[in-house]
């Protein structure tokens, strides 16, 4: 459990069986077992917004992806993709949708998309949306990023959002699917948090990017309101399952 992901919102370890016990005895954990498809689906949920996304299938060990609780909802078509990731298409302002890739910790609240059934969704009134960094750039303010932002991100506003996974879907296996996606926001509130379970600290804040999301940023970057953040993130969300538990 080294990933970048984990990292940043203070769950990296090099003994997942340790964490998983001691969350497990925190009594912060939600599951319901032996759901249609999965011997187990659950979530770890620290105070401190850091989660974690549990899922078992018959046969085989928990497996733990990392998620991030928000209270920034949008409404949604969402269809799953496999077991941990599912495709959203959040409904905007516009009458448009925003197409995303997202890690869910909730799988069973969405159909699995088949040849069979090719056109099966739900609609979720109130899809959570959250963004855990790997890597991000921080600058000042708008006038800040405009100025000396690298020439590879010109193409890019300061409220940008795209999942590359999104356009060549189709093509790729279901393995292949990745809910990391491209992310620019701009921050408009942070506190530094301590993940309760390990000790760590990171940045848990919402940001203005084409909607509004939920982030995590590791905690030994300098930030605060009015900063523009841009980098690749994990994107997250739920339907509220295990809030409703």
């Amino acid at each position: 459990m080294e990933s970048p992901e984990l990292k940043t919102l203070g769950f990296a370890t090099d003994n997942p069986t340790k964490l998983l016990t001691a969350a497990v005895a925190t009594g912060h954990v939600h599951g319901m077992q032996k759901v249609p498809g999965f011997d187990l689906i659950g979530a770890f949920d620290d105070p401190s917004g850091a989660r974690l996304s549990l899922v078992r299938r018959k046969g085989h060990d928990v497996r733990a992806v990392p998620a991030l609780a928000s209270s920034e909802t949008h409404r949604a078509a969402v269809y799953r993709v496999n077991d941990h990731l599912a495709h959203a298409s959040l409904f905007l302002d516009d009458d448009q949708t925003l197409e995303l890739i997202v890690s869910v910790d909730d799988p069973t609240q969405y159909p699995e998309r088949s040849e069979k059934e090719p056109g099966t969704f739900a609609v979720i009134q109130a899809l959570s949306l959250g963004a855990i960094a790997i890597r991000a750039d921080v600058y000042a303010d708008e006038a800040d990023f405009e100025a000396n932002r690298p020439d590879e991100d010109r193409e890019w506003s300061s409220r940008a959002l795209a999942s590359p996974s999104v356009a060549v879907e189709p093509i790729l296996s279901k393995t292949d699917i990745s809910a990391r996606a491209y992310a620019s926001f701009v921050v408009e509130s942070a506190w530094k948090r301590k993940n309760e379970l390990t000790g760590r600290e990171f940045w848990y804040g919402i940001g203005l990017s084409r909607v509004r999301l939920a982030f995590a940023l590791p905690g030994d970057v300098e930030l605060q309101p009015g900063n523009v953040v841009i980098g690749t993130f994990t994107l997250t969300a739920s339907s509220g399952l295990w809030d409703r538990a």
